[in-house]
């Protein structure tokens, strides 16, 4: 599978392709980069919160700012599995981009051939928190990255953006509407929210509707990478370790969140 992903990745055209949009998201939402010095010259996990809805502001960011970066280690990103059945439904290129499922055994072949990852556990849940929680890292009792980091044998590297909630207004995750319709279990959608978005205003769940994300100043911020040198790759199976690695990762990237927010207005920074 790795092999795969290692023929499908177009490294020139990624390339291109965040040169040119890089420019147009950095002015639109006044971006900041900090702490770019703390990527690793080798095969990393990135663990990233994200907000926005559909919008996903910081995920993009940080992907093409990454991709625009003279990197000797390409990165391939992480997406939720209904949104990769969409993109192959619809013919898009998806591998050449660097877009791959949400599985643990894809994303170790990765990384054991040389790829760096990035993802984002707290998926739809995350993207879909309520404006009131919108600077809280949560990744909802998902611990898989960590399990991934220590077979892969690679360090954590925690990315933090802020400013992605402020792009649309979320109301409610609509999580109970999400179980009490089935799809948690048919297309593991935690979520149905109910948020607002210029120009039109309410929405309802996670349908594609014609709408522009506000201009929310956006700064992404890298921390350090977090090694897992001290373990062993059989640490993945013990529930302990893995809780507390998670745990410390939570902790170091909340403690971020906080600087950042302290004295942040909405929108503007």
């Amino acid at each position: 599978m790795a092999e795969n992903i290692e023929n499908a990745f177009n490294q020139k055209l990624v390339g291109n392709a965040a040169k040119l949009y890089l420019p147009v998201l950095e002015k639109y939402h006044r971006a900041k980069f900090l702490g770019l010095e703390n990527i690793p010259e080798k095969p990393f996990l990135g663990v990233g919160n994200h907000s926005g809805m559909h919008f996903m502001p910081e995920s993009l960011l940080w992907i093409a700012k990454y991709h625009s970066m003279d990197n000797n280690v390409h990165m391939v990103t992480l997406i939720h599995n209904l949104s990769h059945k969409l993109g192959s439904m619809l013919k898009l290129p998806l591998s050449d981009f660097g877009f791959i499922e949400a599985n643990p055994e894809k994303a170790l072949e990765a990384l054991k051939e040389g790829f760096a990852a990035t993802v984002y556990p707290g998926s739809d849940r995350d993207n879909s928190k309520p404006f009131s929680e919108r600077n809280k890292i949560d990744f909802f009792e998902h611990t898989g990255y960590v399990k991934l980091a220590l077979r892969a044998r690679v360090p954590i590297l925690p990315v933090v953006g802020i400013g992605g909630a402020e792009t649309v207004f979320v109301i409610s995750s609509g999580e109970k509407v999400a179980e009490a319709t089935g799809l948690k279990k048919l297309l593991k959608l935690h979520t149905w929210p109910v948020y607002w978005s210029f120009p039109f205003g309410w929405h309802v769940g996670h349908l594609p509707y014609f709408s522009l994300p506000l201009p929310s100043q956006i700064t992404i911020s890298v921390l350090p990478p977090y090694s897992v040198d001290q373990y062993d790759s059989e640490d993945a199976d013990n529930p302990d370790i893995v809780q507390k690695i998670n745990l410390e990762i939570i902790i170091m990237m909340q403690e971020e969140m906080n600087k950042l927010a302290k004295g942040r207005i909405p929108i503007v920074g």
